[in-house]
């Protein structure tokens, strides 16, 4: 009998933004506040490069095809989509903010350092990223709108060093040519550790998924990298035949895990109201025939998974089973 062939996952060039803000003034933010750097970003995006006003809605803009704020922030579904991405009229977000520093108090002089990761076509555009970036911090942050300013932008290249792009005083400089998903990395061998580092909502048969198994994840994590390449990477090469991949992961187990729920609250400006989001965190150890899922995971940790990873929901590492992946968003 013939093995089957490996599943290709499509490349998807991608730029990780390394971003330090200083705050001028005394600031207070919230818990996991990558949700309140994607709201400012969007409004200050909108306020950057929108020339038809605020009362224009995006989805009946005639300039909507051509608008940088719609092409990152905003995506419609334009054409007739896949069979597998049918009944959905906006596409994946091309963008993931990562905070970095936890929720407190900056004083002035204190640094804001989050990452801003740009997906496929997206990348082109980081030069308004870093505009939207500058100014939504002159506008101000969390309730009170505390102003910063950005003081350093670099970013990651191929081989994993940093190239500095922009430093408070100093000329900005161009971004070095983009890595690619999914990276060319191994797993370790034997069984591994798949951390949950920040809450991941994945939904099955409409309803948020506390126990998953293996496969429920890879499905996740393979919808996640095919849309990005679809909505955002002109004649990416996708194979839409994935279910003898999926049937694979029935053969891999959640031999331990370590899990539990975390609920946390944003504020939606849209609906002006607040919304309590929860998540798994944890680490779950899986063994089994994990070769044609390398490329998947090491995909998914830098796309992220599920619900809320333009915020930063999502993020997965995967070590050796005796590895730490550090301290993960509830310890």
């Amino acid at each position: 009998m013939n093995e089957p062939s490996a599943y290709l996952l499509p490349v998807i060039p991608y730029l990780r933004l390394q971003l330090t803000l200083e705050a001028e003034e005394p600031a207070s933010l919230p818990p996991f506040h990558g949700s309140m750097l994607r709201g400012a970003f969007g409004h200050a995006l909108r306020r950057t490069v929108c020339v038809m006003g605020p009362e224009q809605p995006c989805a009946s803009c005639l300039l909507r095809h051509a608008c940088v704020y719609t092409r990152i922030f905003e995506p419609y579904v334009e054409g007739e989509p896949p069979p597998f991405l049918r009944g959905i009229d906006q596409a994946v977000r091309p963008y993931v903010f990562e905070p970095i520093d936890g929720e407190g108090r900056w004083e002035p002089g204190s640094p804001l350092r989050f990452d801003l990761l740009l997906f496929g076509q997206a990348v082109d555009l980081q030069a308004y990223a870093f505009l939207a970036v500058e100014r939504m911090a002159r506008s101000g942050l969390g309730s009170r709108r505390a102003r910063f300013r950005l003081v350093r932008v670099e970013a990651l290249e191929a081989g994993g060093s940093t190239r500095q792009l922009f430093a408070a005083g100093s000329p900005p400089s161009t971004a070095p040519a983009p890595p690619v998903v999914p990276p060319e990395s191994a797993l370790p061998e034997g069984p591994v550790t798949l951390h949950l580092v920040t809450p991941l909502r994945i939904k099955l048969r409409d309803h948020l998924n506390d126990h998953p198994r293996f496969r429920d994840l890879a499905f996740n994590m393979l919808r996640r990298v095919l849309e990005l390449a679809h909505f955002h990477v002109p004649g990416a090469a996708i194979d839409w035949s994935f279910r003898t991949l999926l049937d694979r992961a029935d053969g891999v187990r959640v031999v331990s895990a370590d899990l539990h729920w975390h609920d946390w609250e944003r504020w939606s400006q849209r609906q002006q109201t607040s919304m309590k989001l929860g998540g798994l965190v944890g680490r779950l150890v899986l063994e089994g025939d994990l070769a044609p899922f390398t490329a998947l995971l090491r995909a998914a940790e830098i796309v992220h998974v599920g619900k809320g990873a333009t915020f930063g929901l999502g993020k997965v590492v995967v070590e050796g089973a005796a590895g730490s992946a550090g301290v993960s968003l509830a310890d």
